[in-house]
């Protein structure tokens, strides 16, 4: 029987870790694979657990958490032959999400479980792995505020927006793409590899984890009335470019900032920075799909 084992973060989904690890230990997966099972107790310790398994030639692995475990699983998979399946606890999910993964533990199983293999791009962020969506500006600093609150949950990180949205200063970016170097002025510019933040937030529909292209949005701060819009477009999945969003589609870019600016990758928050160099790598990580 083929090895897999199962790395869970207890902590996500307010706790729902270890529930969805005793639900996998009786599904039908422990019929498909030979399964072990591991928590998570710290950052980085999902890698750690990732790179062991790698080493004892496992060949399955399934993240189970939000996109910070899926980051740190994936940075260690990435080209390599071991496959990463997920099961979605998190607090955004916009990874699975975009791969078509249920948010319902038992539902995500049984995908995984008729399930087949693809493989999908991934970034390089700074010389860190990113696969979902990343941001530099605003939304690098709604994700620090919110990793460093007590609470987690789509309430606590939609309290933090509204009430950032509008003392959060306009950046000034040098923009290059391939020869061309621009001045922006932006709020923040968010790195798409898939479509979404998650909580169905879709910052840039038409992106594909398959074509080896960076989606750049970068995003001007609208007024006041033109919000509602905005918000209903970008839940809706039907945000367009227009006068305050404009899409740069590349498979490189740099970015630069006399101040500096916040920065998140995959919803993880980093430490505030005046430069970020991006390049993709096309279809360099093996994941499970319904």
């Amino acid at each position: 029987m083929i090895k897999a084992i199962v790395i869970y973060n207890p902590i996500s989904g307010k706790g729902a870790g270890e529930f969805a690890a005793n639900m996998i230990s009786k599904s039908v997966l422990n019929k498909k694979f030979e399964l072990t099972f591991s928590q998570t107790n710290y950052n980085g310790h999902a890698k750690e657990i990732a790179r062991e398994a790698l080493e004892n030639g496992i060949r399955y692995i399934i993240a189970v958490g939000g996109d910070g475990t899926i980051n740190e699983i994936g940075s260690v998979l990435k080209n390599t032959n071991v496959v990463m399946g997920i099961i979605p606890i998190g607090s955004g999910n916009g990874l699975a999400k975009h791969l078509g993964m249920s948010t319902r533990i038992e539902t995500a199983i049984n995908q995984l479980a008729d399930g087949k293999e693809s493989k999908i791009d991934t970034l390089t962020i700074n010389n860190r792995f990113a696969v979902n969506v990343s941001g530099f500006g605003f939304d690098g600093y709604v994700a620090y505020r919110f990793n460093h609150h007590g609470k987690r949950g789509i309430s606590t990180y939609t309290k933090i927006g509204l009430t950032e949205y509008f003392r959060y200063p306009i950046q000034e970016f040098e923009l290059t793409i391939g020869e061309k170097t621009t001045i922006v002025k932006k709020h923040m510019l968010v790195i798409a590899n898939a479509s979404q933040f998650g909580n169905a937030a879709i910052i840039a529909p038409t992106a594909d984890l398959t074509d080896g292209i960076i989606e750049l949005v970068a995003v001007k701060l609208p007024p006041v009335l033109k919000i509602a819009g905005i918000l209903f477009r970008l839940f809706s999945g039907k945000l367009k470019d227009n006068r305050y969003i404009q899409t740069y589609k590349c498979n490189s870019f740099t970015a630069t900032s006399k101040n500096e600016v916040h920065l998140h990758i995959d919803g993880e928050s980093m430490e505030p920075v005046n430069k970020i160099q991006v390049t993709i790598e096309p279809l360099s990580l093996n994941v499970l799909i319904p």
